[in-house]
């Protein structure tokens, strides 16, 4: 009884707590809403209607399939390098949005779906660079060790849940000439759902991210520990929840080595935390998203680019 009412009953107490901590959550939701309208909207709405419109045309698919033999030796998969490329340049959740178009253009199937979201739904090279390196830590010279783990960490990924798509499954499918007025629109109807879905869970857990911190600094007084692991401990929960504020605590602590920060910081960037992994989920809809499984192995990917992110601060 009580387990199948978790839920409801969760979000009850949620509510109530919401009610007599009314300032917490205005804080929160604004926070949130800020990060949306400055960050998000800005970068990734309008790579999103631009990747919309061309993935439905077969030009993207043939300039890619010229290259597929390297895909599929390292993937597994004539179009990975697709969705990985927009990643590449949009960030999260852009990764996951292309390859749900393409499953609803039916060039994968889901089980291949699956298996692409994983390792090519990625943070950004422009997030790393000069959100982090460059804004954060005041040195854009340390990007080499933020993005080289976490892109290198994705594709030694891809390696180990091979087994989960079966060998060359994309289908070389021509889509029927489409009139670039109904692209446009459907482009910009995809991108609008995907974006407001994004945007109302950045302002939920933005508003969980806050309720967090005042709880931590509350049982930080009782506690006695050093500044430099309440820090790390503030960073890696406030990071699990919304990667750029766990990103931003640890970048600003006074009490951490930098290689630490820079491993802490691969870990959340790859793990992507909470925010990012429901963003997901609300930009999947054309397929059925293992989301337990997804879940395990971006901790793994987390744990792969910190191990390599140690590795280039030993060696180089």
């Amino acid at each position: 009884m009580l387990r199948r009412n978790a839920v409801p009953i969760l979000v009850l107490l949620l509510i109530c707590f919401f009610m007599i901590n009314p300032e917490t959550v205005s804080e929160g939701a604004f926070n949130g809403l800020q990060i949306w309208v400055n960050n998000i909207v800005p970068y990734l709405f309008p790579m999103s209607v631009l990747s919309n419109i061309l993935l439905q045309y077969n030009f993207l698919y043939s300039l890619f399939e010229r290259m597929s033999f390297i895909s599929e030796k390292l993937f597994k998969s004539r179009y990975a390098l697709i969705p990985f490329f927009i990643s590449f340049v949009s960030g999260y959740p852009s990764g996951a949005m292309t390859v749900n178009t393409m499953v609803s253009n039916r060039r994968i199937n889901e089980k291949e779906a699956n298996y692409l979201t994983i390792f090519t739904n990625n943070c950004s090279f422009q997030f790393a660079a000069g959100a982090i390196a460059f804004s954060m830590l005041g040195n854009f010279r340390l990007v080499k060790y933020i993005a080289v783990p976490h892109i290198a960490g994705a594709v030694l990924l891809s390696f180990l849940i091979q087994g989960q798509t079966d060998v060359n499954s994309s289908k070389p499918l021509r889509l029927k000439p489409v009139p670039f007025h109904k692209a446009f629109s459907m482009a910009i109807y995809k991108s609008v759902t995907g974006i407001l879905s994004v945007g109302g869970v950045i302002v939920i857990f933005s508003v969980f991210s806050c309720l967090l911190n005042d709880s931590l600094s509350s049982a930080a007084r009782a506690i006695t520990m050093s500044s430099g692991v309440k820090d790390i401990i503030y960073s890696l929960l406030a990071g699990s929840l919304e990667i750029t504020n766990g990103c931003s605590i640890i970048s600003k602590s006074e009490f951490v080595p930098l290689e630490t920060k820079l491993v802490i910081i691969n870990f959340l960037m790859s793990f992507s935390g909470m925010s990012v992994m429901f963003q997901t989920v609300s930009v999947t809809d054309g397929f059925n998203l293992d989301i337990k499984n997804y879940i395990f192995y971006k901790f793994i990917h987390g744990i792969i680019s910190s191990l390599l992110c140690i590795a280039m601060l030993l060696f180089i």
